[in-house]
């Protein structure tokens, strides 16, 4: 039997399972597992995968030590598919002398402000937008907040998942927003990208149920693009929290052919020439526009795809790091409509008090798998973006309306009750709403629920 390759997978738990890895990895590789033991669940993690491969622990964060470590394993690729890891990758692949984004590539990837300026020198269409350093004093902040136009959208300058995203109207609402954010007891000094606030298009691009925004999943082969699959978005809960995703689109033939080309021109402005991508596009009436390019498949994606078609991102990945030609021409033809959607309590809550109906909706044609993440007496904070749903299903249907009726089950089968904590100051005084509380921000909202909007920057 020929020897397989040897993979550095830098690993996080908020990337891809352990065991989903381990068994995409089957007759592709064999993984060596470098872990950061200081987060949280990563000792256990490596006491379990230390049964299919080499650990070497990362957590004092010297990628010199790591990268001589793992050279004395003779690795033939490295890997990382979490957003945070990309860059430190990126310098480890560099010693390594092997395969993966370049530094300065990483960069784009994962920084905002970095990623909008390489769009635009492309030439592609990009949101004005400013940086908001973690040290601006108050009169930093009135300088940017009174020269700005609104709308806008205030998001972490390094981040996913929607942590943190919100809808900014004004310039005094800017103000108030940073500074609640700095009063509250988890925060962490960060930057920030205040952008303009893409305008939704006028008509249902993306379909009727559907938002007017999808993403591309791209696999860059020796800086060759080619597009797996377009997945369309469930309308966007409040603030811009993802609710779902699907695949293939009710795109037209010719929206399509053009989101392919922007994802593509976007690829290669970044200088991108070997991995997985997935590309967020807003859907406008002057055409799709980039929101965000990130350097690894979507949450959710290759599990989605799989069960569509047959065809594994995850796997795709394994193969380009480690050298093995995936040759893909995309994108890939799906015999059923994947899916994968979130659900929220109808009402923003604190927390989650009771759950019923999910044996009912388990029941429905198309549902294969619910998986119930944040069940009674468990806290819920919609600052955490999309992470912050009670349950997660996915499945597969024979078409749109039956999806869209399975959406629908959601809300009727399902009943999420919960309940809210007064907001206190520190000497107990109630201060009011918690920054970026649900409000009435001046952006176009889904007729469906106030709670969802059909678009997102």
């Amino acid at each position: 039997m020929a020897r397989l390759p040897k993979l550095v997978y830098v690993y996080d738990p908020l990337s891809f399972g352990p065991l989903s890895i381990i068994e995409a990895a089957e007759g592709i590789c064999r993984v060596v597992w470098v872990m950061d033991y200081s987060k949280p669940e990563a000792a256990a993690t490596a006491r379990l995968v230390r049964k299919f491969g080499p650990v070497v622990d990362s957590s004092d964060g010297d990628v010199v030590r790591v990268a001589a470590a793992v050279r004395e394993l003779e690795p033939d690729g490295v890997l990382s598919m979490h957003d945070g890891d990309l860059l430190w990758t990126a310098e480890l692949a560099e010693l390594l002398q092997l395969p993966f984004h370049s530094r300065e590539t990483a960069l784009k990837l994962t920084d905002k402000s970095a990623q909008r300026d390489a769009l635009a020198l492309a030439g592609l269409a990009v949101p004005m937008y400013r940086i908001i350093e973690r040290e601006a004093d108050a009169a930093a902040i009135a300088d940017i907040a009174t020269t700005f136009t609104y709308p806008a959208v205030l998001k972490p300058r390094f981040g996913q998942a929607s942590r943190d995203t919100l809808p900014i109207s004004c310039a005094s609402e800017l103000q108030l927003t940073l500074a609640q954010m700095r009063e509250r007891p988890d925060w962490q000094p960060e930057d920030y990208v205040l952008e303009e606030f893409v305008p939704d298009a006028s008509t249902d691009l993306g379909g009727t149920g559907f938002a007017g925004f999808v993403s591309v999943e791209s696999v860059v082969e020796n800086g060759h693009v080619e597009h797996a699959a377009i997945s369309a978005r469930t309308p966007f809960r409040w603030p811009f929290r993802e609710t779902g995703y699907c695949t293939p689109t009710a795109l037209s033939p010719e929206l399509q052919t053009d989101v392919l080309r922007v994802a593509g021109e976007a690829a290669s402005a970044l200088g991108v020439t070997i991995g997985c991508l997935h590309t967020e596009i807003k859907l406008t009436d002057a055409g799709p526009v980039v929101i965000e390019v990130n350097g690894r498949p979507g949450g959710g994606m290759s599990e989605m795809l799989e069960r569509a078609a047959g065809f594994s991102i995850l796997r795709t990945a394994l193969r380009l790091a480690v050298g093995d030609p995936v040759g893909l021409t995309g994108p890939i033809a799906c015999s059923r409509i994947g899916y994968l959607l979130y659900v929220f309590p109808e009402t923003d809550v604190e927390w989650i008090d009771s759950v019923e109906g999910l044996p009912k909706l388990r029941e429905m044609d198309g549902v294969d798998e619910i998986v119930l993440v944040r069940g009674p007496g468990k806290r819920i904070d919609w600052r955490e973006g999309s992470e912050a749903h009670v349950f997660h299903l996915m499945g597969t249907t024979g078409n749109h309306d039956e999806l869209r009726r399975l959406i629908e089950a959601t809300v009727t089968l399902v009943h999420i009750a919960g309940h809210n904590e007064v907001a206190q100051s520190a000497n107990g005084a109630d201060r009011g709403p918690l920054p970026g509380s649900p409000r009435s921000p001046d952006l176009p909202e889904s007729p469906r629920s106030s709670r969802y909007r059909t678009a997102a920057n």
